[in-house]
């Protein structure tokens, strides 16, 4: 009998950040929100900074994840990120500190030459996106 579970890795540079079997998860990509059950449809996508939901009999686990890929199989979840945190691992204040700077960033766009605005633009996004999902899966973790 199929347990109708799937089986998900999530691997950054660093560390082999969670193994596990799932019931469900969803997370964010470039495309928008995605969430997955047992016997989807096979897929490879890219991620951006965002939050991410697993879900198995016992427990919901919420992290944030920092771009990359994702393989998504019938029965199997392969995510190659760049970075992944869980919420005790987000200090608060850092992320706090680091949205102001990226919305200093775009605010002071008119300093900058055109040849040089597009790409301080694109990380000054994306450092924004990282500081917003970090701070959504903090601020939940406070609510609890």
């Amino acid at each position: 009998m199929a347990t109708n579970k799937i089986e998900l890795h999530i691997v950054t540079p660093d560390r082999e950040f969670f193994t596990a079997e799932v019931d469900a998860l969803s997370f964010k990509t470039t495309e928008g929100f995605i969430g997955v059950l047992y016997d989807h449809i096979p897929l490879i996508t890219t991620l951006t900074s965002g939050k991410a939901v697993f879900k198995n009999d016992k427990d919901t686990f919420e992290a944030v994840l920092h771009n990359g890929f994702a393989e998504i199989g019938e029965e199997k979840v392969t995510i190659l990120t760049d970075a992944a945190e869980w919420a005790d691992e987000i200090d608060m204040d850092r992320a706090l500190s680091a949205r102001q700077r990226a919305e200093k960033k775009l605010e002071e766009m008119t300093h900058h030459d055109e040849k040089h605005k597009e790409e301080v633009v694109i990380q000054a996004q994306a450092s924004l996106l990282r500081a917003l999902a970090r701070i959504e899966i903090a601020q939940a973790r406070q609510d609890k």
